[in-house]
């Protein structure tokens, strides 16, 4: 198999007026049928510059079927895996963040050593070059069906709020609104960083022209905005922007879309597991099953962790065995540690600690001394809460109005990728752009905008599915493909 770029055409006539336009002929390695010619490296380099415009650039990716036959052929190899084998597999994934692992983290490198290596062949996990075998980091198959989720029962631990909580501070639920809607933003402009490392204030207008942001719009300070400086900030700390060094200019990175993607409770739960430290995020689904089950209520700290020493003790170490006994994990040299409860006590407890305090940072948990209890993000992140959407109403001139609530996170990343704002209040409206229609055509199908609309308007005129099946026809006439595999 090789990697290669397709250029095709909606219609063979397109290749002669390509032909008249430039040397196409001399950068085509083979025809694959009437519609479709694999070009060469060169096309990239001399071509596409001159057919800036009439090019649609894609990546090639899988369809829905491929995705679910791989998923399904997966799910059968891992029931058909030993036990032993199924639970290293298990832990693996619940340590990784972004399908990596930390092999000491999640296994012990001796006992499970037959395990790592069976999970390695069978291409479940993949070593990163480099690191040392066994210990150091694997990149998980991101086919992999989810691990069985770990049950807690912590009913023992919820009572009554107290007086002395803290206040709320501000919650996920409406940065990670904003973070779709400036990603959104800066998908469509061209904006460079100062030598400082700061926005350009002329692109810093821009943004905030196209964020409907009049404050912003007017001074274009995009780090001092109390609104967008936060969505900037937590777009930076998500690792999602970045910038060419010489340029300077500003660039996505759309695995924001995965973070984004599913319930806005999935992405919230997404963006604490990356936002809490990499060894500790694993605690993190049993705060969250504590909240959903206290609701309205509050959790004693100290059952809790009682609870969580009980059912799930090595929720963030697993215990290595050592001289036939348990003992932490620990580098070579290093003084093993008894993996007991007064080592759960010195070690995990303090661990615990510090996670519900960067919860209570991030919004979501208020903190009494002893006792914990959900904001109101919190609580819906945990489940507790949940009510109806509101519907999305489109209108024949292409405007899109979204009440409060009725999009979650990733429906509103891609609303504001398919169209300009035009009023951001607590109803916001939009209008659909033949522009911003091409942009989104480089990773997703128009089918995929309309059954976005579909979903949450009750009925999308005739005018607006005709204008984008229009749009997407024009945009696709000529459409260079990368990453297409091919037999040799």
């Amino acid at each position: 198999m090789r990697a290669v770029s397709v250029l095709q055409v909606s219609d063979p006539v397109s290749w002669a007026e390509l032909e008249a336009t430039v040397p196409l002929a001399e950068h085509v390695e083979q025809a694959l049928d009437a519609c479709r010619r694999v070009v060469r490296p060169s096309f990239d380099r001399e071509l596409l510059p001159l057919l800036q415009g009439r090019v649609l650039v894609r990546y090639a990716r899988r369809d829905a079927r491929e995705i679910d036959a791989a998923r399904h052929h997966l799910a059968d190899e891992v029931a058909a895996l030993k036990p032993a084998w199924q639970r290293v597999l298990h832990g693996a994934q619940r340590h990784a963040l972004d399908e990596v692992v930390v092999g000491r983290q999640a296994w012990d490198p001796v006992e499970d050593l037959a395990a790592v290596r069976a999970l390695h062949g069978a291409g479940l996990l993949q070593a990163v070059a480099g690191d040392l075998p066994y210990e150091g980091r694997y990149r998980l198959h991101p086919d992999l069906p989810p691990p069985p989720e770990v049950v807690y029962d912590l009913e023992d631990a919820v009572m009554d709020e107290t007086d002395d909580l803290e206040p709320s501070r501000p919650g996920p639920v409406s940065l990670l609104h904003d973070l779709a809607s400036l990603a959104a933003a800066l998908e469509h402009l061209t904006v460079h960083l100062t030598t400082a490392g700061t926005v350009a204030v002329a692109d810093g207008r821009r943004v905030g022209e196209r964020l409907a942001s009049d404050e912003l719009a007017s001074g274009g300070r995009l780090e001092e905005h109390p609104r967008w400086g936060r969505a900037w900030r937590g777009l930076q700390a998500l690792h999602m922007v970045g910038s060419d060094p010489l340029s300077r200019e500003v660039h996505l990175d759309l695995g924001l879309e995965r973070v984004l993607q599913g319930s806005t409770e999935d992405a919230t739960d997404r963006l604490v597991h990356r936002l809490v430290e990499r060894d500790l995020h694993t605690l993190v689904p049993a705060v969250r099953a504590a909240l959903r089950q206290a609701g309205d209520g509050a959790v004693d700290e100290l059952v809790f962790l009682e609870l969580l020493a009980e059912q799930h003790r090595d929720v963030l170490f697993p215990a290595w065995s050592r001289e036939g006994r348990a003992v932490y994990p620990h580098l070579e040299g290093d003084r093993a540690r008894a993996y007991d409860a007064a080592g759960f006590e010195a070690v995990e407890v303090p661990m615990i600690k510090a996670v519900l305090g960067k919860l209570a940072r991030l919004g979501l948990v208020r903190r009494a001394p002893g006792v914990f209890a959900g904001t109101e993000d919190g609580r819906r992140w945990a489940g507790a809460h949940s009510g109806p959407q509101p519907p999305v109403w489109v209108s024949g001139d292409l405007e899109v109005i979204v009440p409060p609530e009725a999009l979650t996170v990733w429906e509103r990343f891609q609303v504001e990728r398919l169209g300009a704002c035009l009023q951001r209040d607590v109803v916001d409206r939009f209008r659909l752009e033949r522009a911003a229609l091409t942009t989104w055509l480089s990773t997703h199908e128009v089918g995929e905008a309309l059954d976005l609309l579909r979903r949450r308007c009750p009925a999308v005129p005739r005018s607006v599915e005709e204008a984008l099946h229009a749009w997407a026809e024009a945009a696709e006439r000529v459409v260079l493909v990368r990453g297409v595999l091919l037999e040799d």
